[in-house]
């Protein structure tokens, strides 16, 4: 009986040795092939993220602080709403700050999703801009996607700024009905980087160009941002600025941010005046694909329009 336990301990031992030695030639096949300097990342130390680590992030500069005495409005995103790629005079910020005279700030993320802005109104960083705007809107490309809130974004499955970060992703899991952050209690193997590329492969299969499978579970984060926001500031209204899904393939998730009294704001709905196919390269910017200056010029009077019709 004891050699049989023993036999298994070695069995169980020698897996684990093999998995660790898969897992840091991995990362060092990883950081060798992107020149990543090896004294700001570590193999094994992982930790869990929280909304404290939002408070480093830096944003772009807001924009119309020369409108004194007028109610702002906060944008939220990824790149989108960052405006990668473009200068501050070129982001929709920009732009819908100069043609309804009010401020506007810029928290557009690069490569963050709903949970990233969820956590960074969480870190009360923002409570000040917050309490003075009565509209925060929220861009989102597409709900395909939502798949970035289970895994890190980028179809690149060796993308190596996520592969081998200190922080966990940060994904949240429903418990009685509430979203609550995910807390791994041994974040250092959660986080491994052999473990982070086999949940990246799988998730992605499952979910990617699969939005409608994941349209409550994201319906829930907006609901989450919107109960944050009105924490802060009971007046605000959240806007959601559907950028690329038709009105008819998102009619649940329309029908779930209508009860909750979020409006939707369809650029395939409100541009339908228009004749310009913003999908060709002449509407993107040339590294990342985004949204680039002319974009923003086409959309920015059909958003506030829209915007101005909200109570």
């Amino acid at each position: 009986m004891k050699k049989k336990i023993l036999n298994t301990l070695k069995i169980v031992i020698s897996l684990i040795v093999i998995v660790l030695l898969i897992n840091y030639g991995l990362f060092l096949y990883l950081i060798n092939t992107n020149n990543i300097d090896k004294t700001q990342v570590s193999a094994l130390i992982r930790k869990n993220i929280t909304p404290e680590n939002m408070l480093n992030f830096k944003y772009r500069n807001p924009s119309g602080l020369n409108y004194k005495n007028k109610k702002s409005i906060v944008v939220f995103g990824c790149g989108y709403a960052e405006g990668v790629d473009l200068s501050d005079d070129q982001t929709f910020e920009k732009k819908l700050s100069d043609y309804l005279k009010v401020p506007v700030y810029n928290k557009g993320m690069g490569g963050g999703f709903i949970q990233h802005t969820i956590m960074a109104v969480q870190s009360g960083q923002m409570d000040d801009i917050i309490k003075k705007s009565n509209i925060a809107i929220y861009i989102l490309p597409t709900l395909n996607d939502s798949v970035r809130l289970k895994v890190y974004p980028d179809r690149n499955y060796f993308s190596p700024t996520f592969l081998y970060a200190k922080n966990l992703y940060p994904i949240y899991e429903e418990k009685n009905g509430e979203l609550v952050l995910r807390n791994s209690k041994f974040p250092s193997l959660t986080g491994n980087t052999l473990n982070r590329l086999l949940t990246k492969i799988y998730i992605q299969h499952k979910y990617f160009n699969k939005g409608n499978l994941l349209t409550k579970y994201t319906a829930q984060h907006f609901i989450k941002l919107n109960n944050e926001l009105k924490a802060i500031n009971p007046n605000i209204k959240l806007v959601v600025l559907i950028f690329w899904d038709l009105e008819q393939n998102t009619r649940e998730f329309n029908k779930l941010m209508k009860n909750e009294n979020i409006s939707v704001i369809h650029i395939a709905d409100i541009s339908k005046s228009i004749n310009v196919d913003l999908a060709t390269d002449e509407y993107k910017t040339e590294q990342n694909k985004h949204p680039n200056e002319k974009v923003w010029n086409v959309l920015t009077p059909l958003i506030a329009k829209e915007l101005k019709k909200i109570k």
